[in-house]
């Protein structure tokens, strides 16, 4: 009796959890003006408390929580096990499977309320094109070359102020770079009220390698409301990583427009690191739709542009990924292109090129 109240007791919060969640995205989706309440209002909450309340820890709590669970897993699966096969312990299975199944209910229930009420309902808020006055439009292929080469001048011009390691890589080395990334943001944030606020620490991910297999250079993790980042990847990805990350605590959750704030985060700050890599990220973009734009010869110039600085970190960088090429990596990204579709993002993986957007949009606004 005991055992049947505490199954429909857990059953009851599971249900109430996804009925919230549930509720609060479809009114985000179809009741005018929630999202952009809830975005001001509401979701700060939970950086404020949960992301503030995990912050001084050193590690990720997320990447703690996600290997308790796989442990747990490994122990329950090991514990019902041995009560099935020795005959003294098989009237226990019955109880071990209830309780595996109650501690399920409510990992997954609040799993889904946080991703829901942390995550899931800020993609149907303002974008930021909106919110700051952009104005988003198609651009001409010339538009984009000169975008290229605007990032390029712009990339040569700092990486004469950068530190770099032994092998000529630039390094971050000696940089407070979770400090910094923090900073930046909240320089920005004295420009752009929906970005001003608190930032929790950004915590590096101990087992990046697993990260890197699946393609991921950073996550944001609503259940715990931090900013993981992959911290073996070349340096210049670190810092732009870190300021996108730090966009999503803030309730931007489009990949494209958290890339975007990422740049200007990284223009923000005081150190050339961080504008360097916030520039040869935004390049690197910008490169890749030029070469499926333009002709072998148009973008064989737009390379020969490149300074031997940003050459150098390129080639590093796409050294760094190709070693993790492989099914683990092209199954991870059909998983993010589904998601992203899930959520108003139709274009899949392709919206993290609509970042080019708002760039284009940036500078057409600065030359007006």
């Amino acid at each position: 009796m005991e055992r049947t109240r505490r199954v429909k007791g857990t059953m009851i919060y599971a249900l109430c959890a996804a009925a919230v969640g549930t509720a609060a995205i479809l009114l985000s989706k179809y009741a005018d003006g929630f999202a952009e309440w809830y975005a001001a209002r509401i979701f700060p909450v939970f950086p404020n408390t949960i992301g503030r309340l995990f912050s001084p820890v050193p590690f990720s709590v997320f990447e703690a929580l996600l290997c308790a669970a796989l442990l747990g897993l490994l122990l329950f699966g090991a514990r019902l096990a041995v009560s099935a096969v020795v005959p003294s312990r098989r009237k226990n299975v019955r109880n071990i499977a209830a309780g595996g199944f109650r501690v399920a209910l409510v990992v997954a229930g609040t799993a889904f309320l946080m991703v829901s009420l942390a995550c899931t309902v800020n993609y149907e808020r303002s974008t930021y094109a909106a919110l700051t006055n952009q104005t988003v439009e198609p651009s001409t292929k010339a538009e984009l070359f000169s975008l290229c080469e605007r990032l390029i001048a712009d990339a040569g011009a700092v990486a004469g102020e950068i530190p770099v390691d032994g092998d000529g890589l630039f390094t971050t080395a000696g940089l407070d770079v979770k400090g910094e990334a923090r900073a930046s943001m909240e320089r920005l944030g004295a420009d752009v009220p929906a970005l001003s606020g608190y930032y929790p620490n950004p915590k590096p991910v101990l087992l990046s390698t697993v990260m890197s297999s699946l393609n991921l250079t950073g996550i944001y993790s609503p259940v715990t409301v931090e900013a993981n980042y992959n911290r073996d990847t070349v340096d210049y990805v670190i810092p732009y990583t870190i300021c996108h990350e730090l966009a999503h605590l803030k309730g931007f959750m489009r990949e494209d427009e958290a890339g975007f704030i990422a740049y200007l985060a990284c223009l923000a700050s005081e150190t050339p690191e961080f504008r360097y890599s916030g520039t040869l990220n935004a390049l690197r973009y910008v490169l890749n739709a030029c070469a499926r734009e333009a002709e072998p010869e148009e973008y064989a110039r737009l390379r020969d542009q490149l300074p031997e600085q940003v050459r150098r970190d390129l080639l590093a960088n796409y050294a760094y990924w190709q070693r993790f090429q492989g099914r683990p990596a092209a199954v991870a990204v059909r998983v993010n292109d589904s998601y992203l579709k899930m959520n108003a993002q139709e274009d899949g993986v392709k919206s993290y090129g609509r970042m080019i957007d708002l760039l284009l949009a940036k500078y057409r606004d600065d030359a007006a």
